[in-house]
């Protein structure tokens, strides 16, 4: 750990007088009442502002994003694991949360990778800042300035007024990019945010515990490093399970560091050093699931979240035992706190409430050891019942679960389609607005409120005349390159798309120039582009033009970097091609430069233009390419085309056990020691069996991968996780393999998937998931209708096995 100079900072404890944290409550909100300048209002996340907003709300502005956000991980399937209902506790990007400062709101865009600043009046768009990676949380203001950071791996700090660049640091070693969900980020993203607490910001990068994480304070005006904790991911053996994601904490002596699916993580402000990192079983101590991104102080306690209630551990020394409150948001404002749970929305005496959950949790524990007697579980459930009841001031119904905070006078709550405003003395509700999407994000001032959805919209309300119309940004989509030269390079475009056969996954432009040839590829096909530019004013007016039309960040990324530093990851490009070289007839890198990009498998590189004959240079560098990677190279009219073959050396998984007979191993000569994450992805645990249930294992032949979801087969690139087919195969789920219950239902050839349903084998074609062949079981002689069990691929036979039908 690099500690580099030494800063000194400067529902109390439920068992000390309810007024002393109420007092302390108070002075952990730094900002004007007229202002919100942090997600949820402060470094406590305690969702409360003494703001003075009016009931009596306009709709005066909406931000329609471009498409809908995509979230750094995908949730769980609906489905009860273990009789719990598992909801998502890696959320903090579900939307654009906005904060808000001298007439100026700000909000980061997981969609175009901007910083937006706009007039909180009106939405009219006063600057834009760009980054090379999806801002998943709301930036801080402070100082000035607005602090955040991006998933290319970058701290932020600039200017309000200005949007200039004020500092700027990379937090991991090197500039590293892998693919993540389909998108290009840094290995070490920063998905904590920036806190500011006086004159220190705070934030994190990173989320494989094995890949390095990293903490660290810097000064927030210049940026230069206080402390820096490197060595979290050497502790416990390497097994340090801190991954540090959603917004971080502060009380005058801790950080406190959300952490995916865990328990929040107590630094020392003055150090880094870890103080407390607890884990508490959701089957007892905790309670039930906890764990995940949504977390709050108050009361001397963390509160960290789980999909059903918030766990109260102490902020010194991270012991349970204070509360255990039913809810899935809570505001804490003096002394009562605000909840949601999806049935109701209410408000709680906080020490009263307090005290009854305890012996809430004593039910509990009785209900889980009495679970085989009918008589006493029913008295355990209404046991926790009643004290769940203990405490509460007022209640209303309501299915939100989403979004919460408190005003003044008012809370105001987010769900499904809607946002309310309930008067803060008896929950009356006084106003409420209909919007697109789930509410997951609220701000409020004096004078307006913000209401963020997942559908990538943000709603903004003020007190003014109802009769005016919204003001609806961003402004009308302008096309680029409406001019008789593009019409080459959509020609262009069509020819490439067809002789490289790729229409999907990922498309490399080397040598971006305008950006005409990437608008080209992406108006034709459903590529994702990712385009270097050397030239930083290059750059720079092909991201403006893209970012107008719509398409920057969510189909076309530029990124400024020289062709023989590109960092993006090994093997991801399907299609690399090049405007300059189109344009000028100038080769834009060396081959050699390039090879490792291109996708084992048929990933496709092409040089050439219409009405310009191939020369020497063109037939030098596909010749450095094959003399980089294995692969063939087609002269098509007036254009080369490198076609990359398979990986040599690479094995295959193409049974449960590996191969045919079962011996668990691959004849892999890649994989080793020192491997690093190369993509991850979809299809996620929504799609997914629960690894608990015991499924059959993923497959991997000829460059894909082939996965039982719940009721189909899923195939992926196996180079860059890019979706290929899916296949329906309802009552195909077998679980309890390695109990050697059942066996695998899938069997793979190089070029075909073999999936076992019911009484028939279907073969389908590995590319393009289309049937190409069937297999039904023999008819056995004592006429019992037989099932397949067993299946097997071997040298262009089926084999398998069958048993008894289950009817």
């Amino acid at each position: 750990m690099t500690l580099i100079g030494k800063h000194h900072s400067g529902f109390g404890s439920l068992r000390a007088a309810m007024v002393i944290g109420t007092v302390l409550t108070g002075l952990m909100q730094f900002t004007s009442a007229a202002d919100w300048t942090s997600y949820l209002n402060g470094r406590d996340r305690a969702g409360f502002s003494e703001a003075g907003l009016p009931a009596d709300l306009t709709s005066v502005w909406i931000y329609k994003s471009p498409t809908k956000p995509q979230m750094a991980w995908s949730g769980p399937r609906s489905a009860p694991i273990e009789g719990h209902e598992m909801r998502h506790r890696v959320a903090f990007d579900s939307s654009m949360q906005v904060v808000i400062a001298d007439g100026r709101a700000f909000f980061g865009s997981t969609v175009n990778n901007n910083l937006h600043c706009v007039d909180a009046a009106t939405g009219q768009p006063i600057w834009t800042y760009p980054t090379d990676g999806a801002i998943r949380l709301a930036p801080t203001l402070a100082h000035g300035n607005a602090y955040f950071g991006s998933d290319d791996g970058h701290v932020f700090c600039v200017n309000q007024q200005t949007g200039q660049l004020v500092w700027k640091m990379r937090v991991g070693p090197q500039d590293d990019r892998l693919l993540a969900r389909g998108e290009m980020i840094s290995r070490w993203p920063v998905r904590t945010g920036v806190l500011v607490d006086g004159d220190i910001a705070y934030f994190g990068a990173g989320v494989f515990p094995h890949e390095l994480v990293y903490l660290v304070a810097a000064n927030a005006t210049s940026g230069e490093i206080i402390w820096r904790n490197d060595t979290i991911s050497q502790q416990d053996a390497g097994r340090n399970d801190l991954s540090p994601q959603g917004y971080l904490l502060a009380n005058e002596t801790t950080l406190f560091v959300p952490s995916g699916r865990s328990l929040p993580v107590a630094l020392s402000r003055e150090t880094g050093e870890i103080i407390f990192q607890r884990q508490y079983s959701w089957r007892t101590d905790a309670g039930g699931v906890v764990g995940g991104t949504k977390a709050l102080l108050g009361d001397g306690q963390v509160y960290a979240g789980g999909p059903h209630h918030f766990l109260a551990m102490d902020e010194a020394k991270g012991t349970v035992g204070e509360s255990y409150i039913g809810g899935r948001q809570m505001v804490l404002a003096e002394d009562v706190a605000y909840l949601m749970d999806g049935e109701k929305i209410f408000c709680v005496d906080r020490a009263e409430h307090a005290r009854a959950s305890q012996e809430k949790q004593k039910w509990f524990l009785r209900a889980r050891t009495d679970a085989g007697d009918a008589e006493k579980l029913a008295t355990a459930k209404a046991k926790m019942k009643e004290y769940a009841g203990v405490g509460i001031i007022w209640e209303v119904p309501s299915d939100f679960d989403d979004a919460l905070i408190a005003t003044a006078e008012h809370v105001i709550a987010g769900g499904p389609g809607a946002v309310w405003m309930l008067n803060r003395a008896d929950g009356k509700v006084v106003w409420k607005a209909e919007v697109d999407g789930e509410v997951t994000g609220l701000a409020a001032t004096d004078t307006l409120l913000t209401v963020s959805t997942d559908a990538g919209h943000i709603y903004a309300y003020a007190a003014t005349d109802a009769a005016l119309q919204p003001k609806l940004w961003p402004a009308a989509v302008k096309t680029p390159f409406a001019d008789a030269e593009q019409e080459q390079y959509r020609a262009a475009a069509n020819r490439i798309l067809a002789e490289s056969g790729h229409r999907t996954g990922f498309a490399l432009v080397v040598g971006n120039e305008e950006g005409r040839l990437a608008m080209a590829l992406a108006e034709a096909s459903d590529l994702t582009i990712y385009a270097v530019e050397a030239d930083p004013e290059k750059a720079a007016a092909a991201r403006a033009k893209l970012d107008a039309a719509g398409v920057h960040g969510s189909r076309i990324t530029v990124v400024t970097c020289a062709a023989d530093q590109i960092p993006f990851s090994n093997y991801f490009a399907n299609l690399i091609v090049s405007e300059t070289h189109l344009k000028t007839g100038a080769m834009p890198a060396a081959a050699k430069d390039l090879s490792r990009f291109l996708k084992p498998c048929g990933g496709v590189a092409m040089v050439g233009a219409p009405g310009r004959e191939l020369g020497n240079a063109e037939d030098a560098w596909t010749a450095e390419m094959f003399r980089s990677v294995a692969g063939e190279t087609e002269r098509r009219g007036e254009w080369l085309v490198f076609r990359r073959g398979q990986l040599p050396g690479a094995g295959e998984w193409s049974h449960q056990y590996g191969n045919v007979a079962n011996t668990s191993l691959s004849n892999d000569e890649h994989v080793r020691g020192g491997l690093g994450v190369l993509w991850y992805g979809d299809p996620g645990p929504s799609a997914m069996i629960n690894r608990h249930e015991a499924a059959g294992a993923p497959l991997s032949t000829n460059g894909r991968m082939f996965i039982q979801g719940i009721d189909s087969v899923m195939a992926y690139d196996a180079y860059n996780g890019n979706f290929l087919w899916e296949y329906a195969n309802p009552g195909a789920i077998r679980t309890g393999v390695f109990n050697n219950r059942e066996t695998h239902n899938l069997a793979a050839s190089p070029d075909t998937l073999y999936v076992a349903v019911d009484d028939t084998v279907t073969g389908l074609d590995g590319a393009t998931g289309q049937v190409v062949s069937t297999f039904t079981t023999p008819k056995s002689a004592d006429g019992i209708a037989r099932a397949w069990a067993y299946v097997a691929y071997d040298s262009d036979q089926v084999f398998g096995s069958s048993t008894i039908r289950e009817e």
